[in-house]
């Protein structure tokens, strides 16, 4: 099983650690995605972590708040089923290497309102691969 956290490792060792790398971390506010920004951007001082999130109610700015003082991060607000505003930050942004966290996952949720789940975790999974082939 392939563990996340040591992907920048890996990419280092791919490029011989010559290339600092760009991440998009998306859902970065959530738990999981909080918690890996946390260790990576404190562990690889040299790569730089974007975090993109939309601050829904499974997102939390206060977990990544204290992030906000490394010169290696950046939050951004924004949706990843936002084509245009994807496209765009990825054009900036030039991304090395995409890591998605962010998805609705509450079931009661998902009764509610099964189309916002269709809308994030799988349209703006497909926005996201979109913009790493077109830009």
């Amino acid at each position: 099983m392939f563990n996340i956290y040591f992907l920048p490792i890996i990419v280092r060792i791919i490029t011989g650690g010559l290339i600092i790398m760009k991440f998009l971390v998306t859902g970065g506010a959530g738990f999981i995605g909080s918690n890996y920004l946390h260790y990576v951007v404190n562990k690889y001082s040299d790569d730089y972590f974007v975090c993109l999130d939309a601050l829904t109610y499974a997102g939390n700015y206060n977990n990544i708040k204290d992030l906000e003082e490394k010169d290696n991060y950046k939050f951004v607000h924004g949706n990843i089923t936002d084509r245009e505003f994807v496209y765009e930050l990825f054009a900036k942004e030039k991304f090395d290497v995409v890591i998605n966290f962010a998805a609705e996952s509450h079931v009661d949720n998902s009764i509610k309102d099964p189309e916002i789940f269709l809308r994030t975790n799988i349209i703006g999974t497909e926005v996201l691969m979109d913009a790493c082939l077109k830009v």
